[in-house]
């Protein structure tokens, strides 16, 4: 995706394209698209890449044979379908940050779930997402904001001058004032690294050598055996809601299948073991859907021409075909 590519028109891009595979998208809906589009050619392609991926044969083939397994169940919508219809398609866009969740006390361990997250409310006012497989002890005292994390999570911060608010994870401290940020624990080939992403506002990062740097938002930081780096997204976070995986998709650019398959993992609760080092360094490009994790795997073997096999329910085995 180019660097002018803006957030909401490839999200929107994506919602069209589902939306008009289904029976019954109507004229309305069809004059809404052609507005959405006129005098636009970078959305024309956009919305030109999105229906090329649902129209991926493999993802055909995985949802037609997940529908024969699960005769009773329907593909999870994220969005209503009334967002496609008239000018305001995003107008749904963000309004489930804070609706819902479950006050959280003073020290608690809350513990993620896989699937699209929903928030909970802290005392405070602030509010958190966690991804599946994570958790965070919450410590909301009298001078500071502290939260213990281990695995992802998508934090809301109250603006509290008084109390700063800090996130901390291997040793990786991140502190703001009022701000959107998102915080990963990943494994690299080299070791483990904390990833921050910020969508609003600024926040600091020491890691736990004591380097300090400053990451406003649409930059990420990523830190690694002590040493903070700072890059700019190419598609800015600053311009979406909340993270994609909190939505229920899942977005890489390059990613090495083992980082891939670990994500994927985490979000749906599927076991994926990957044989040989090939398949674990393939690189994968694209944006999938978490709800049918079968689609998603189905059409990045088809990628690189390696073989899927289930192994049992929510198992799989993926290796060189």
């Amino acid at each position: 995706m180019s660097r002018t590519t803006k957030s909401k028109d490839d999200r929107e891009a994506a919602l069209w394209a589902d939306a008009r595979r289904d029976k019954a998208w109507s004229p309305q809906q069809q004059a809404a698209l052609e507005q959405w589009l006129q005098g636009r050619p970078d959305r024309a392609d956009l919305l030109r890449r999105h229906d090329a991926l649902i129209e991926d044969a493999a993802v055909i083939w995985a949802t037609q044979r997940a529908a024969r397994a699960r005769p009773g169940q329907s593909r999870l919508r994220l969005w209503p379908q009334g967002a496609f219809v008239g000018a305001g398609l995003a107008a749904g866009v963000g309004v489930m940050v804070l609706i819902g969740g479950v006050l959280a006390p003073r020290g608690d361990l809350i513990t993620g779930k896989p699937g699209a997250s929903q928030p909970i409310a802290l005392a405070d006012g602030s509010a958190i997402r966690l991804n599946g497989r994570s958790q965070v002890r919450v410590d909301l005292g009298a001078q500071e904001r502290l939260l213990r994390l281990e695995g992802e999570g998508f934090f809301e911060v109250a603006p509290d001058k008084s109390r700063p608010f800090s996130v901390e994870v291997d040793g990786v401290r991140v502190t703001a004032v009022g701000t959107r940020f998102n915080v990963d624990q990943r494994q690299t080939p080299d070791g483990k690294a904390v990833e921050v992403v910020v969508f609003e506002g600024v926040v600091k990062v020491r890691s736990a050598r004591g380097m300090t740097m400053m990451v406003q938002a649409g930059q990420r930081a990523t830190v690694s055996g002590g040493v903070v780096e700072r890059t700019s997204l190419i598609r800015p976070e600053a311009e979406t809601d909340v993270p994609s995986w909190a939505k229920g998709w899942l977005e890489f650019n390059e990613a090495s299948m083992a980082s891939v398959v670990e994500d994927l993992e985490r979000a749906t609760g599927v076991k994926v073991r990957l044989v040989g080092a090939p398949v674990e360094r393939a690189l994968i490009s694209g944006r999938f859907s978490a709800d049918q994790p079968e689609n998603a795997l189905a059409a990045m073997v088809r990628l690189h021409g390696f073989k899927l096999t289930r192994q049992g329910a929510d198992q799989f085995e993926i290796s060189e075909g």
